[in-house]
């Protein structure tokens, strides 16, 4: 795992968060959490932009540069047309012991992450992400067995089928670190559970990887 920084480079536009974001602005991930400097602040429309790459970004990538976008994307933009702030996420160091040696430069990796089958590197897993219970009243009418389809980085329906864009929003994050390679002792690696943000539909969904 690996800390990372996310700094505002370029504001291109009028920001509209109050007070605006400018150059400089910052704040880091460590672990899953997010730590803001004392009296910084980070706008949450800018935010939910920058988490899908976040949860891959602080962990090794076992695909080659050609393999695999997340090398070569290191800047994330604001949702905001007339804002047009630019963030770039680094890596600035690695949690605890690794296995791995990775050059990010060069696209190669040294060495596997530790507990990792060498006949699973290389490849971007298929995800399926199914609904597995409706334990209230779902106001988009999802149903168990209702799901999605993500391969590589594109989002399939089945024919005729529909998914809550509120229960979608909730799963995303974890999208883009399942498809790829997990440490052994990575909770990523075994939990793939997760239940929509309304309290009143309770629908859990299920993210199923395709081996």
């Amino acid at each position: 795992m690996y800390e990372l920084k996310v700094t505002v480079t370029k504001v291109m536009g009028n920001c509209d968060a109050d007070p605006p974001m400018k150059p400089g602005d910052s704040f880091t991930v460590s672990d899953g959490d997010i730590r803001i400097p004392e009296g910084g602040h980070i706008c949450i429309w800018a935010l939910q932009s920058l988490i899908p790459l976040l949860t891959p970004k602080e962990r090794e990538i076992a695909e080659k540069e050609n393999e695999d976008w997340m090398w070569r994307v290191h800047h994330v933009q604001c949702p905001d047309p007339d804002g047009l702030v630019i963030f770039k996420i680094e890596r600035t160091g690695r949690l605890g012991d690794a296995a791995a040696a990775v050059d990010e430069g060069s696209g190669e990796v040294t060495s596997m992450v530790e507990g990792v089958k060498k006949e699973d590197s290389g490849i971007l897993k298929t995800l399926q992400v199914v609904v597995e219970s409706v334990n209230g009243k779902c106001t988009s009418c999802m149903e168990p067995g209702d799901s999605l389809t993500l391969r590589s980085g594109r989002i399939y329906l089945p024919p005729g089928g529909h998914f809550c864009l509120y229960a979608l929003q909730a799963v995303l994050p974890l999208l883009p670190a399942k498809q790829r390679i997990l440490q052994d002792g990575d909770w990523m690696k075994v939990d793939s559970r997760v239940i929509c943000p309304d309290p009143a539909g309770n629908v859990i969904m299920r993210i199923d990887r395709e081996e």
